[in-house]
């Protein structure tokens, strides 16, 4: 409540300072001199000192009205102020403020007198301001000391080392480890040393070990093979005439089943067998086989579908694919056409059945392979047919765009296709019965004799636009394949005119 008062009471002193000022502005220096009585009276009365502006104001009025009498009285109540003003902060602007005024209205025995209390007070104020800054700095100074005890409590805590006593260390430890380094070496050649003596000994041991094994095998073939004259035939036993060129992958999880398709194929085919559908799938795609027999059930996983994958990859879509199955009727049937298989036979297998099944699909291999040899015959001809196989299709037309190259070797012509050399030979030999070698030596040949009959140029000239390095070669070539020699199909414009 008193602070409202104190507030309210500043209110109403600032606005009659401001009222004073503004009648100054006017030149109503009469009715300012009015207000300026009314205003030390409220002054007397709210017991307020005069402020610098306040004093200011009066003192201009006063000096308007050449009221010295009241000038007079009203700077000795100004003076009275300030000395009873504990504060330096205000006391010295009010002091500022009335050493002026009195030295305008010439009072220099007053303004010596409030010069003297503005000097006291200024030292009181400067004192103040060095007692705060020097507070201040004290506090900055023991916080910094606690910062610095922080950070020595710190550095306590890890290991220190000084310099020179890190570089001797480190010295040393560099030393250690060139020490060390060179004794590994050392170390190291001495023990490459035995182990390459150890290797030699190993080679030896290894050879006379495999010589052994040689001297011990062919004794045992020699036994088997007496044994094997002496005994009567089996019929479930694998055939054991000359190993045959063609390679069968049987995908059968169950042994005895294994064992008599063995007994069926054995005189035809290398027998490989796989009892998952992972390892079928991979070993069908790494060896390529000539046929493969696929159960319908595998571990758990249906036949027909990795029958389908076999048909649906790249690599072994040609391979003739059997199913077997315990369904019946069309059923079964239904099953192979899902797979792509070429044939099916519902278990038990009847082994006169699958054995004519087997010779059909091995007589249709030689169908196609007759029929792609016809291709041969008439494809750089007019009357040039066309591949249904897109993988021969791709392999035909790769050659015929680089047949007047030397160098284009079957190595290239697999690389082309993103086949391996070894997959490329299998599978083109599947499906047309020859080696790349030869098939790409064949259609030189076919083409070269194409261009004889049109006498598109000499025996020589055609020789190199077929890739033949040498026209004597190509003559040799010519005369095994055909049975004709070139120059008899080659006759000079000149000769035929004559």
């Amino acid at each position: 409540m008193h602070a409202q008062n104190k507030n309210a009471l500043r209110d109403t002193f600032e606005n009659q300072v401001a009222l004073l000022a503004q009648l100054s502005q006017a030149g109503n220096f009469e009715q300012a001199a009015e207000e300026a009585e009314n205003l030390r009276a409220f002054l007397r009365r709210s017991r307020m000192p005069l402020t610098p502006r306040a004093l200011g104001v009066l003192s201009g009025i006063y000096k308007a009205n050449q009221d010295e009498r009241s000038a007079t009285r009203m700077l000795a109540e100004a003076e009275l102020d300030a000395r009873r003003d504990p504060n330096p902060e205000t006391r010295v602007p009010l002091l500022t403020t009335l050493v002026r005024e009195c030295r305008a209205w010439e009072m220099p025995d007053l303004a010596l007198t409030c010069q003297q209390l503005l000097s006291v007070a200024q030292d009181s104020l400067d004192n103040r301001t060095r007692r705060a800054e020097t507070t201040l700095m004290k506090s900055r100074y023991d916080s910094l000391l606690e910062l610095r005890e922080r950070e020595l409590l710190g550095r306590s805590m890890y290991f220190h080392v000084d310099k020179e006593q890190a570089y001797l260390w480190g010295g040393l430890l560099a030393l250690l480890f060139f020490i060390l380094l060179i004794a590994y070496l050392k170390n190291n050649d001495r023990w490459r040393k035995q182990l390459h003596k150890r290797e030699l000994e190993w080679d030896l041991l290894r050879a006379n070990l495999q010589r052994e094994a040689r001297e011990s095998a062919a004794a045992l073939f020699e036994v088997a093979r007496a044994e094997q004259e002496n005994a009567k035939p089996d019929p479930y036993t694998i055939y054991q005439g000359p190993k045959p060129e063609q390679v069968a992958l049987l995908i059968e999880p169950n042994r005895q089943v294994v064992l008599y398709l063995k007994s069926l194929l054995s005189d035809r085919f290398q027998l490989e067998t796989a009892s998952t559908a992972m390892e079928g799938l991979q070993m069908a795609t790494e060896m390529m086989p000539d046929l493969i027999v696929c159960d319908t059930i595998l571990d758990n996983k249906n036949g027909i579908d990795i029958a389908r994958q076999l048909k649906l990859s790249e690599r072994t879509n040609h391979v003739p694919v059997v199913l077997l199955t315990d369904r019946f009727g069309n059923d079964g049937r239904l099953d192979a056409l899902r797979a792509g298989a070429e044939a099916w036979f519902t278990r038990p297998v009847i082994d006169d059945e699958f054995d004519a099944t087997i010779q059909k699909l091995l007589d249709a291999k030689k169908v196609k392979h007759e029929q792609f040899q016809r291709f041969m015959h008439l494809y750089f001809g007019p009357s040039r047919v066309s591949l249904n196989d897109p993988f021969l299709d791709q392999t035909v037309r790769l050659i015929e765009q680089h047949l007047s190259e030397p160098d284009f070797l079957p190595d290239d012509l697999a690389k082309k296709l993103q086949l391996s050399k070894a997959h490329f030979t299998r599978k083109l030999k599947a499906l047309t019965g020859k080696e790349p070698t030869l098939l790409l030596r064949e259609m030189r040949l076919e083409k070269a004799k194409v261009l004889l009959e049109k006498r598109a140029g000499t025996p020589q000239a055609i020789a190199e636009l077929v890739g033949f390095s040498s026209s004597g070669t190509f003559a040799l070539a010519f005369k095994e394949y055909f049975g004709e020699n070139t120059l008899l199909l080659y006759t000079p414009p000149a000769r035929l005119n004559g």
